[in-house]
């Protein structure tokens, strides 16, 4: 059975937030080390799609889903 969908994900760098009354700045994208990637194969668009989703609602996990 080949499988043709990658889902990569990474945990999001943790920052220390103030008071709930500051205005918090808007999150920058950073670049994750090749090491600290994590990768899932799948067969199906579908089922790639719907793990990235979930751990993407997790909210701590960024997510990039790729063919091949």
């Amino acid at each position: 059975m080949r499988c043709n969908w990658l889902v990569e994900y990474w945990k999001i760098p943790k920052r220390p937030v103030g008071s709930h009354a500051q205005m918090s700045e808007q999150l920058k994208y950073i670049k994750p080390k090749q090491e600290n990637i994590l990768r899932r194969y799948f067969t199906d668009y579908k089922a790639a799609n719907n793990f990235a989703a979930s751990i993407f609602a997790r909210g701590d996990y960024h997510t990039n889903i790729k063919q091949g």
